[in-house]
């Protein structure tokens, strides 16, 4: 509702701008009297063009005006179907920016809200009628608390002044500015007529100051509406992903089943953190024992030597960069693996952060390690999607014996052979590279005959497994989130059964 013109009003603002206006006139005159009018003209006409190419160039940039780019990321334990529907979320991020209106249009916002949803649930239910519905209602709940919460953090730390100024404000700023647009449209005319250059420049003053606020506007909207479908797809992403929790979990500040079986009652105790699972896989005699028994050259906590398994044994091992690693040795399978033993060894498969998978480099047979790893990648691909698949690296034993058989004078240039035994080792990696469907980076050539040196354990395997930690810590995290869920899920269960038995007595 704009202010009525009257003519009390106008009287008003011309004694108010009646000085203004002279001071501008006499100044014109000064300047025409001293040869400087063109001059001073020419002057503010170039500030004034510069003012307005500086703006222009500014909001086709990247770097906002005075607002900080508010970042959101995805979250690097999300399992791998979770990565690539966060690139759709920015995708859409970037169309919806394009929208106008998009903050004051509510229905606008319900469709915005409704499209994120619905391309989070689809791909993570696609085979469900109403993928939108699958999930309990106090996660959802939750989903709008944790989304609100961060927008709120965002805007408060992100926008000056966010805290102080209130939404009637911005209405009652608006119908003021109306009031005096209807004001300055009265003396216009009389400006142009008699005093044309102010005139002239207090309109390219007015046009700089919209284009200014238009930029500055713009560039709120766009990072308000970024940060709403980040904000949005992101916890989407945690709700139809399984990794929204009711409780607050931090899955890897505690042992899970699976490690508090595996270490001693002692041990666990002194234990604060879930330690990373390490799971030897290889054919009989490809030297799972020995290459054990060479990781355990520090050994802390560990006992004699490590005999053939016939079943799943583990040891702790903790070393610099390693500390509370558990280390499990399986058996080794071909003509002697039997079917308890792959029930047992497809049972460790959900509680495994490596897999190390140790292959006789001299043998040319390697289906059944193909065929171990593909199980592998098929569980997790099928029965255990909402996890991550264990690194997996290969370890190419017996390099020793590889042609010439009688040389051995390590260390040899693998990357670059320089003679025929690192040319036939690379080879021999590159075999087991392809016959397992494995980057060749993760192949390390080891050799550990006794009557020799242990060669490579130090300088390859374990600064590539150094390399490795962070997707293992992902997998950690995924892996100790599932089972704490679930001891949640039965915990909320349990607390329902009992203020439920506790009702109905209180009514009896």
């Amino acid at each position: 509702m704009s202010v009525p013109v009257t003519r009390f009003g106008i009287i008003v603002s011309g004694v108010f701008l009646l000085p203004w206006l002279a001071l501008l006139v006499l100044g014109g005159y000064w300047l025409w009297q001293h040869d400087w009018f063109y001059q001073g003209m020419a002057i503010l006409s170039a500030s004034f063009a510069l003012t307005y190419c500086l703006l222009h160039w500014r909001r086709h940039t990247n770097k906002p005006v005075f607002v900080d780019t508010i970042s959101i990321q995805p979250n690097p334990n999300w399992p791998d179907n979770a990565q690539s529907i966060w690139l759709e979320i920015e995708t859409l991020a970037e169309r919806w920016q394009k929208e106008a209106n998009l903050l004051t249009d509510m229905s606008k916002v319900l469709l915005l809200t409704n499209e994120v949803l619905t391309m989070v649930a689809k791909h993570f239910h696609a085979d469900s009628k109403r993928p939108l519905l699958e999930f309990p209602l106090p996660y959802l709940l939750k989903l709008i608390v944790l989304v609100c919460n961060d927008i709120q953090h965002e805007v408060l730390d992100k926008i000056p002044g966010s805290h102080a100024v209130r939404v009637g404000d911005f209405l009652r700023a608006k119908r003021a500015l109306d009031s005096i647009n209807n004001l300055k449209s009265v003396f216009n005319v009389g400006n142009w007529l008699f005093n044309w250059p102010g005139a002239a420049m207090t309109h390219a003053r007015g046009l700089l100051f919209s284009k200014g606020l238009n930029t500055v506007t713009s560039e709120i909207t766009n990072r308000l509406i970024n940060a709403y479908i980040k904000k949005l797809g992101y916890y989407a992403i945690e709700l139809y992903s399984g990794q929204l929790t009711l409780d607050d979990i931090v899955p890897n500040e505690r042992l899970s089943s699976a490690s508090k079986k595996d270490t001693s009652e002692s041990l666990a105790r002194d234990q604060s953190i879930e330690p990373l699972r390490f799971l030897i896989l290889g054919q009989v005699s490809s030297g799972k024992s020995s290459l054990i028994n060479a990781l355990f050259g520090e050994v802390k906590c560990a006992s004699g030597i490590l005999p053939t398994t016939s079943g799943i044994t583990p040891y702790v091992l903790e070393r610099d960069g390693l500390q509370q690693a558990i280390i499990l040795d399986s058996a080794g399978y071909g003509s002697l693996l039997n079917d308890q033993n792959l029930v047992a060894l497809k049972r460790e498969w959900k509680n495994i952060d490596v897999i190390i998978l140790v292959c006789n480099a001299t043998q040319a047979a390697r289906h059944m390690d193909a065929q171990q790893l593909q199980a592998v990648r098929c569980y997790f691909q099928q029965e255990c999607r909402t996890q991550a698949l264990p690194v997996i690296i290969a370890v190419a034993t017996h390099i020793d014996r590889l042609r010439p058989v009688r040389e051995w004078n390590p260390p040899y240039q693998i990357i670059q052979p320089d003679n025929a035994k690192a040319h036939n080792i690379r080879e021999a990696c590159l075999a087991i590279s392809k016959d397992l469907n494995l980057p060749p980076e993760c192949i390390v050539p080891v050799c550990l005959a006794p009557e020799k040196m242990v060669y490579n354990i130090e300088e390859g395997l374990l600064p590539l497994i150094h390399e490795h930690l962070n997707a293992a810590q992902r997998v950690r995290y995924l892996r100790c989130l599932r089972e704490q869920q679930a001891e949640s899920h039965w915990r909320h269960w349990r607390k329902q059964a009992v203020n439920a038995g506790q009702i109905l007595l209180d009514k009896v």
